[in-house]
Formats: structure tokens, C-alpha cells, sequence
């Protein structure tokens, strides 16, 4: 799809629609193991999967970052009609995905539990929290392989095909959840297994594709190995992009820690909101990735006035998106954390922090969209600085000292979401104005 043509909403719509619709099901894999257990099992075993998540999140999103070096390398080579380094450069992507999974799934069955320790995991749900972690990850080279291919599908221009394999594997997570949990009567570990064999469906159906295709992401035996010059793209893209990333997520960490020490239903209700507030939160990530696309297009054949005007229009669709979900989320609480538990305190504390973070995810969202729109234009220095400064400073700070003094509830910790990526947002702002500005001069002067 030509992202440098037509009028820029419909097609960044059109272009970010597939992205949003994978992103959604693919957070359903998650939603759908603490649905269950809540319905079937207790409020301790929707804890315990609750007490993973930020940690699932910090690690999969690290090495989702080398992920998106693959995807600029590829289509860079596609750009350049260059089957054979684009060729080679997948099977190198293949490889990293799968060592990266190696690499989480011995972390986690080596520390799980020390982990989740230091996250201060509620004693009465840190057993099963630890079953779950260990049999999630003995699945990550599959899921992280799966990432990585994905990336590589969209990067030639197809987001449609890894969409439809979400939607499959979703399904069948569903379906295996019910069968292991009411039938078999496992709890955490027929959930987490139930994940496992989902990604696994969508990861053949990507092997078949890769393997099956004549064009420039066919996977060939030859090449899956790591070629040095490939390694060093990918490696030279993917580093900032996940130092940014990390920093954010370590700051979340800080948080996640905030919420265990409180109680069990704290934990239970963060676990469960946790489902609701993410779904408006990669509504808004997904609308910023397809930006990123359009403007690494227009900026590729110097169309700096379109950049411009496609990051404004991201900006306002990306407003309207996130702060609309957010709004039906906060409306409809009660109905969909009843759906999950029966707990008055669960709901109520659930309740508290989705009207926090989904009325704020908008600031995130815009934050996201210049963030993934600098990295586009080749500032991924200064992206990864800020994230740290205000991702990584602004949260912990508040998490460990500003949060205590404004009286330790479970709103006023949540808030840390919403000013440190105001925070980003200014500064990015300013970088953007400077850096286009800085680009349009030096286009006059070769002209």
C-alpha cells in the first residue's frame, strides 16, 4: 500500500485499521485466561495472572523493539528491489526471534518466582503467579518467533494476513481456556498452557505463508542464519527503540510493585482493569505505528509538508479514538469488572482506576504518535533520552515518593500515567517543530 499518495486520513485509516484489529486480539489472548478464571475459579487465581502481566509486557515489548528494526530493514530492502539482502535479512530476523524467546523463557524459569518477590506478589497468590510465569514463557520462542514474523509480513506491505491469524489463534485460545479449565479442572496453568497452543496455530500459518511466498520475505533453509551486516541493521535500529521501551516498562514495574503492596484485590482489580485500559491503549499505539509508516514513506521521498500535515491528523485521530474508547470504558466499568468477578471491593477499586487511566490515555496516545513519527525521521537518540527522563524518572518518582504523599490511593498512583507522558508529549512536541523545520530548510537549500 503506497502511504505517500491520496488524502492522508483515509489512508492512515485505512492502513492503521488491520494493526488496530491484530493488536486488540491479540490483548484478548490475555483477557480471555483472567475471564475464565474469574468465572470458573477465584479472584486469587485472576491475582495471581495479574501479578505476570507487567512483567510478560516489559519483556516482550524489549525485544518487540529489535522486532521493528527488522521491519524498517526489510522494507528498506524491498524499497531498493533488493530480493536477496531482504531474503536474507528475514531468515536473520527468524533466528533473532527465536533465540530472543530462548533467552525469556530461561529468565523466567530460572527467577520467576524471585521476580515476582520483588514485585511484592501478594504471599497467597505468589505460587500459582509463579506456574503461571513458568509455563507462559517455556512458550516464548514461539511467541516471540511469531512477532517477529508478523513484523516481517507487515514490512512488505501486509497487515492483513497477521491479522487474520490473531482472529484464529484467538479463537482457539478461547476455546482451549474453557476446555482446560471447566473440563480438565486446571486453573492458572490450563490458561497459560491454553496461550501456548494458540500462538503456536498463528506462528505455523505465518510459516506456511513465508515459506509458500515467491517475493521478497520468502523464508529460504540457506538463509536462516545470522548474517553479520543484516545483525548490525537490525541491531543499529532496534536498540534505541528498546531502551525507550525498557525504560518506560521499568518504570511500570515500579507501579505494578505500588499495586501489590496494597492488597489481593487490588492486585485482582488491576488485573482485570488491566484488560479494558490496554485495549484503548493500543488503539492509540496502533494509529501511532501507522504514522510512523506514513511518515518514514513521505519522508523517504522528501515530502516533509505531507509529514507535517499526516502527524497533525494523527494527532486528531488518535484525540477523538482514544479519548471516545476511553470514555464508553469508563461508562460501561461496572458491566464489564462485574463480568469478571463478583467482588463489590474488586469492582469498586477497578472502577477507581479505570476512570484514571482511560480518560488520560489520550496524552499517551499523542505521545506516541510524535514519538513513532521521530523515530521515522531518524531521531531515535532523542526519543530514547525523553523516554527515560520522563518514562522512566517522572513514573518511578512518582511511584515511590510523590504517590505516599498525595495519600498512597489507588487513583492517585494511576495518575503517573497521565503526567509523565504529558510530560513526553511537550517535549517531543518542541523536538518535532524544530526537527521539520530543520528538514524543509535543508530541502531549499539543495533546491
Amino acid at each position: 500500500m503506497k502511504l505517500t499518495e491520496g488524502k492522508i486520513f483515509k489512508t492512515l485509516f485505512i492502513y492503521s485499521l488491520p494493526l488496530i484489529l491484530t493488536n486488540v486480539v491479540q490483548l484478548l489472548f490475555h483477557a480471555a485466561d483472567v475471564t475464565v478464571l474469574g468465572i470458573l475459579v477465584d479472584d486469587y487465581a485472576v491475582a495471581a495472572v495479574g501479578a505476570c502481566g507487567p512483567i510478560i509486557s516489559l519483556l516482550v515489548s524489549l525485544f518487540a523493539s529489535i522486532a521493528t528494526g527488522a521491519n524498517i530493514l526489510i522494507a528498506k530492502h524491498v524499497g531498493a528491489k533488493d530480493q536477496t539482502r531482504s531474503r536474507k535479512a528475514t531468515g536473520t530476523a527468524i533466528v533473532l526471534g527465536f533465540l530472543s524467546g530462548l533467552i525469556m523463557m530461561a529468565i523466567a524459569l530460572i527467577w520467576a518466582k524471585d521476580i515476582l518477590i520483588l514485585l511484592k506478589c501478594q504471599p497467597e497468590v505468589l505460587d500459582q503467579a509463579t506456574t503461571y510465569m513458568r509455563i507462559y514463557f517455556l512458550g516464548m520462542p514461539i511467541i516471540m518467533l511469531y512477532n517477529f514474523l508478523a513484523a516481517i509480513l507487515r514490512s512488505v506491505g501486509d497487515s492483513v494476513r497477521p491479522m487474520i491469524y490473531m482472529f484464529i489463534a484467538g479463537f482457539v485460545n478461547i476455546g482451549l481456556n474453557i476446555f482446560f479449565v471447566a473440563v480438565c479442572n486446571l486453573t492458572v496453568e490450563g490458561v497459560a498452557i491454553a496461550t501456548v497452543i494458540s500462538n503456536l496455530v498463528s506462528l505455523i500459518l505465518g510459516l506456511i505463508a513465508l515459506f509458500r511466498t515467491k517475493g521478497y520475505a520468502k523464508i529460504e533453509l540457506k538463509n536462516l542464519r545470522i548474517f553479520k551486516a543484516e545483525f548490525k541493521e537490525i541491531i543499529k535500529i532496534g536498540i534505541p527503540a528498546c531502551l525507550c521501551s525498557l525504560s518506560f516498562y521499568i518504570a511500570n514495574l515500579f507501579m505494578s510493585s505500588g499495586i501489590n503492596s496494597i492488597s489481593p484485590d487490588a492486585m485482582t482489580a488491576n488485573a482485570i482493569a488491566g484488560q479494558f485500559d490496554a485495549i484503548v491503549y493500543n488503539v492509540g499505539m496502533s494509529i501511532a505505528i501507522a504514522c510512523m509508516s506514513m511518515v518514514g514513506q513521505c519522508y523517504g521521498a522528501g515530502m516533509i509538508d505531507r509529514v507535517k500535515r499526516t502527524v497533525k491528523t494523527s494527532i486528531i485521530y488518535v484525540t477523538i479514538a482514544s479519548l471516545s474508547l476511553g470514555i464508553i470504558v469508563v461508562l460501561l466499568s461496572e458491566v464489564l469488572l462485574d463480568i469478571m468477578t463478583d467482588s463489590v471491593s474488586v469492582i469498586a477499586i477497578g472502577k477507581e482506576q479505570l476512570t484514571v487511566v482511560c480518560l488520560t490515555h489520550f496524552i499517551t496516545s499523542i505521545m506516541e504518535v510524535l514519538s513513532f513519527s521521530l523515530r521515522a525521521l531518524k531521531r531515535p537518540v532523542c526519543t530514547m533520552v525523553v523516554g527515560f527522563i520522563c518514562g522512566f524518572g517522572v513514573r518511578t518518582l512518582w511511584a515511590t515518593v510523590i504517590w505516599h504523599l498525595l495519600g498512597g490511593s489507588v487513583a492517585t498512583l494511576f495518575l503517573a500515567y497521565g503526567v509523565s507522558a504529558f510530560c513526553a508529549m511537550v517535549i517531543y512536541a518542541i523536538i518535532f517543530a524544530k526537527t521539520i523545520k530543520k528538514e524543509k530548510a535543508f530541502l531549499e537549500n539543495i533546491i
